[in-house]
């Protein structure tokens, strides 16, 4: 499927994301601690998905097959999505920690791309923002709830930070045909740069807050350790090797660089394929039906 236009990897790579993380927050409705983050989550998760929608349509005449095959008629390996999307919620602070780490970086890379050389793409994007911009809100206001709450919550979100920074990192894996996005203006910056720009500014909230521990604990030397949802670690040739994170010059920067392949290249977790089967079963039960 990846075989042609490398716009289509990016386009798939943010929606998959956007479809993903949308069907995880789902889960939450009528199980979230309270009424209001009930019907917050279940709304956010309604946007993730409407924004994967839009992308799948402008995915469309690149890949020749509707929406809705796009979104829910393709072979697990046919995903995109970054791990850290499709990681199971967890408690109620894994999900915030992971919500926070998530939209700050979407924002970076959705500014980035609102000045593409692709017109088309440029324009749906800062459709996006206007909606993520609450998203993010929402992900900041719980940060500073229980970054500066009572002792037990704040245990607990740093230890969903810890659980979720290096799969956040992977977040800017590098897709596949970055160079000729890059070259053509699709992309006006490398996923590294990315990074980069999101690390720093992860860093100095995290310091505001004494937290930027857990930005220690994936530090020089950790890029290797892609964790399941099980704790053990991932091995094995081709898996997907991140930068660790240090501080540097009073400033918080990756160190090393990507290795193997992750969800940027259809490698998932073992969290994967449940989530797929439960995601696409009705489609695939009834194949045509439409979204």
């Amino acid at each position: 499927m990846l075989d042609g236009d490398p716009r289509l990897s990016l386009l798939l790579a943010l929606a998959d994301d956007e479809l993903v993380l949308g069907h995880r927050h789902a889960e939450w409705t009528g199980w979230a601690p309270h009424i209001e983050e009930d019907l917050a989550f279940s709304s956010i998760a309604q946007d993730e998905m409407a924004h994967a929608r839009l992308l799948y349509g402008l995915a469309q005449p690149l890949v020749g097959l509707g929406e809705d095959s796009v979104a829910f008629g393709r072979r697990p390996v046919d995903y995109l999505n970054a791990w850290l999307c499709e990681r199971p919620n967890g408690d109620w602070a894994y999900t915030l920690a992971r919500q926070y780490l998530y939209d700050t970086a979407d924002a970076v890379r959705l500014e980035a791309l609102a000045s593409s050389a692709w017109a088309e793409l440029a324009e749906l994007v800062k459709v996006m923002q206007l909606e993520e911009k609450y998203h993010l809100d929402h992900g900041r206001a719980w940060f500073r709830r229980l970054a500066e709450g009572p002792v037990t919550a704040r245990q607990k979100f740093a230890d969903g930070l810890a659980a979720t920074v290096g799969e956040a990192v992977a977040l800017f894996e590098p897709l596949p045909g970055e160079e000729r996005l890059l070259a053509d203006g699709v992309m006006p910056r490398t996923s590294e740069d990315l990074l980069a720009q999101w690390l720093e500014a992860l860093g100095q909230d995290l310091e505001a807050v004494s937290l930027d521990f857990v930005l220690e604990h994936h530090g020089p030397g950790t890029g290797e350790m892609v964790p399941t949802s099980s704790g053990e670690i991932a091995g094995g040739e081709g898996d997907l090797g991140v930068p660790g994170v240090v501080r540097r010059d009073g400033r918080w920067v990756h160190d090393g660089g990507f290795t193997g392949g992750g969800g940027r290249r259809g490698r998932h977790s073992e969290d994967f394929v449940p989530l797929w089967e439960e995601m696409t079963g009705l489609y695939r039960a009834h194949p045509g039906a439409k979204w």
